[in-house]
């Protein structure tokens, strides 16, 4: 099943995704990932489909608050930063594309819960705020991330400044080290752009 992009961004802006689309999101990300050539990449992907990754929101009310926003988004961020270094003549190897774009946001494998209201005799899942969080290992964004990944495969230097610090401005302890991260990792603007377009311009 072929991913159709225009379908993606389509339905992704009117916050619903069709089983087709998320379907071929997740053909998309196992063909990427599986064509990775390194150590426990087939384990991480078994975590991946064992996981809620391909049918998890990506947010409560931010963005891609929606079955299979995580992936969508994730997938995007992707694209956009593979696209953005190719434009720019970027050396970064393809692996640490797909892994910094893709596994950037693992930190919210599992922790979003659907909010379901009393209606009538039974319960049914708000519209208003579909999903709540509860994340029972609250250990930052991108270091979560890391530390998820970490445990199936062993991240690049590049790789581990472009997912921990993804979030740019918006992590408090940026500033404090930007100058010295950005000397280490110039993608690491790219990877924060291809973020904000995927969550704010595109709303997946």
């Amino acid at each position: 099943m072929t991913l159709d992009m225009k379908v993606l961004l389509e339905e992704g802006k009117k916050g619903c995704l069709s089983e087709k689309t998320v379907e071929a999101v997740r053909n998309e990300i196992m063909n990427a990932m599986t064509g990775i050539k390194r150590k426990g990449i087939d384990k991480l992907v078994k975590y991946m489909q064992g996981s809620d990754f391909f049918t998890a929101p990506a947010s409560t009310k931010f963005h891609g608050n929606y079955e299979g926003g995580l992936a969508s988004h994730s997938y995007l961020v992707y694209n956009q930063f593979d696209e953005m270094l190719s434009k720019h003549g970027s050396n970064l190897p393809d692996e640490s594309r797909i892994i910094s774009g893709i596994c950037h946001d693992f930190c919210k494998i599992g922790i979003y819960k659907k909010n379901e209201i009393k209606k009538g005799r039974g319960k049914e899942q708000s519209t208003a705020k579909p999903y709540y969080c509860d994340d029972e290992m609250p250990i930052g964004h991108g270091d979560k991330s890391l530390w998820i990944m970490g445990r199936y495969i062993e991240p690049t230097e590049k790789e581990m400044l472009l997912i921990r610090w993804h979030m740019g401005g918006y992590d408090k302890e940026y500033e404090i080290n930007a100058e010295k991260i950005k000397s280490k990792c110039p993608e690491l603007v790219f990877i924060q752009s291809a973020d904000r377009i995927a969550s704010s311009w595109y709303d997946l």
